[in-house]
C-alpha cells in the first residue's frame, strides 16, 4: 500500500543551506535542545519568532521536537515544565512530547520504566498545554512494546491526540538491536499503524532508504537530518543507486563511490536538473557541503512524493520492502507475537536504584557539563 507522505526536513536554528528557501517542503522540525542551546534569545524566537527566523511561510508545517534523545545522550536531565514553557512562548503547529527513548538493548525492566517515565511525561504536559492538546498539537511518542507496555501508551494517548509518533527505532533500523533489527522497527510501524487512527510520523526515519518502506507501512510523515549528515561526510543521495561519495575526501564510512558508466549516467542525469532547479553542478558537489546538503534535500524529496517503491541498491531493504505487503495482511495479535519473539532479551539483574540511575541520571560528559548546568535550572 502506497500513500502519501510529508517529509519534514530537520534542521538548526542557524544551519545553512536553507532549501525550503528554494523548494516548497511540506514541514521543517526543530530541536528543543537546540533550542535551548542556541545563542538565540527567547525574544528572537517568541510567538512567530522561530518561523520568521527559519523563514517558513505559513503553509509549511512547523514541528517542535522535545530532544529528549539529545538530553538523554549528554546526560542532561531536563525537566517536563520546562519544556512546557518553552513549548507556550512559539508558535508551532506541532509539539512533540518530551520523551525517554528506551536503549536498543536495555533489558525489559528498563524499556517498561522509560516507557512509563515518556507517558508521565505526556500526561503532565497536557495538563499544562490544554489549549494545544484541544487542537491536536501536543504529539505523544510510543516506543517499542507489545501487550502490557503498547497499550498503557494506547490507553493514555488515545482519547488525548490525533497525531502521534513512533520514537527510539533509529537504533534498530541501524542493526543495533540484535537478531532482526530492522524487522523489529517494521513490525512495531505495522502494529501502531493498525491500531493508531490518526496521523502517525516516524521519528528521524525519513531518509532515502525508508521513505518507501513508511509509504508501505502507511506511515503518514517523516522526519529526517540525514539530508545534511550525509553531505558532511562527502555523499550524496542518489534515488536508484543510494549513496555515493563524490567529494574525494577520504571514505570514513559506507565506502560507495560511482561505480560504473551507468551510474554515472544516471548521476549526472540528477545533476542537470538540479543544475536548473538548485544551480549547482558535480563541480560544486565535489567542493560544497551547502550544495551536497541542498542536493539530498532535493532528492529526499524526490523519494518522498514518487510513486515508486523502494529502488535502492540495498537487498537487506529491498527484502524488508517486499515483506511489508504480506506481513500487514496479518492481525495485529500474530504482528505482536512476531515482534515479542524478536524484542525477547534475557532479563539482567539490576537493583532498583541501578534502574532509576540509568534512566533518569546518566553521567553527564565533561563537554556538556555547561550547557547541563544551565537546562537544569528551573
Amino acid at each position: 500500500m502506497m500513500t502519501g507522505f510529508k517529509l519534514v526536513l530537520g534542521t538548526p536554528i542557524d544551519a545553512v543551506p536553507r532549501p525550503w528557501q528554494k523548494i516548497r517542503f511540506p514541514g521543517i522540525m526543530v530541536n528543543a535542545y537546540d533550542i535551548l542551546t542556541s545563542r538565540r534569545s527567547l525574544g528572537e524566537i517568541r510567538g512567530r519568532g522561530l518561523r520568521r527566523l527559519l523563514g517558513i511561510s505559513d503553509d509549511v508545517e512547523l514541528w517542535i521536537d522535545s530532544g529528549g534523545y539529545q538530553f538523554l545522550k549528554r546526560g542532561i536531565r531536563i525537566r517536563v515544565d520546562k519544556i512546557a514553557r518553552l513549548y507556550r512562548e512559539i508558535e508551532a503547529d506541532y509539539y512533540v512530547s518530551l520523551d525517554y527513548p528506551p536503549g536498543p538493548r536495555d533489558p525489559e525492566t528498563t524499556r517498561m520504566l522509560k516507557i512509563a517515565k515518556s507517558v508521565e511525561s505526556f500526561l503532565k504536559l497536557r495538563s499544562s498545554l490544554r489549549d494545544v492538546v484541544e487542537e491536536g498539537r501536543l504529539v505523544p511518542v510510543f516506543h517499542m512494546a507489545t501487550g502490557e507496555g503498547l497499550r498503557l501508551q494506547l490507553c493514555e494517548y488515545t482519547p488525548h491526540a490525533s497525531v502521534a509518533a513512533a520514537g527510539g527505532l533509529i537504533p534498530h533500523i541501524m542493526q543495533r538491536s540484535g537478531k532482526g533489527s530492522r524487522k523489529k522497527a517494521v513490525l512495531f510501524l505495522l502494529i501502531l499503524r493498525k491500531l493508531w487512527r490518526g496521523r502517525l510520523h516516524a521519528l528521524g526515519l525519513a531518509s532515502a532508504a525508508m521513505i518507501p518502506l513508511l509509504k508501505a507501512i502507511g506511515v503518514d510523515s517523516g522526519d529526517t537530518q540525514t539530508w545534511r549528515i550525509k553531505a558532511a561526510y562527502g555523499k550524496v543521495s542518489i534515488p536508484g543507486l543510494g549513496e555515493r561519495h563524490v567529494s574525494g575526501q577520504r571514505v570514513r564510512f559506507g565506502p560507495a563511490v560511482l561505480r560504473n558508466e551507468e551510474e554515472k549516467k544516471l548521476y549526472m542525469g540528477y545533476i542537470e536538473e538540479a543544475r536548473k532547479v538548485l544551480g549547482i553542478d558535480a563541480s560544486s558537489l565535489r567542493e560544497s557541503f551547502e550544495a551536497r546538503a541542498l542536493f539530498n534535500a532535493w532528492t529526499l524529496l524526490a523519494v518522498a512524493t514518487s510513486n515508486h517503491g523502494y529502488l535502492g541498491s540495498s537487498k537487506a531493504f529491498l527484502n524488508l520492502y517486499n515483506a511489508i505487503d504480506s506481513l500487514r495482511r496479518h492481525p495485529v495479535h500474530v504482528l505482536e507475537e512476531k515482534l515479542a519473539e524478536l524484542i525477547a532479551i534475557q532479563p539482567v539483574e539490576e537493583t532498583a536504584e541501578e534502574i532509576r540511575l540509568r534512566v533518569e541520571a546518566p553521567s553527564t560528559p565533561a563537554s556538556s557539563a555547561a550547557e547541563a548546568g544551565a537546562l537544569e535550572q528551573p
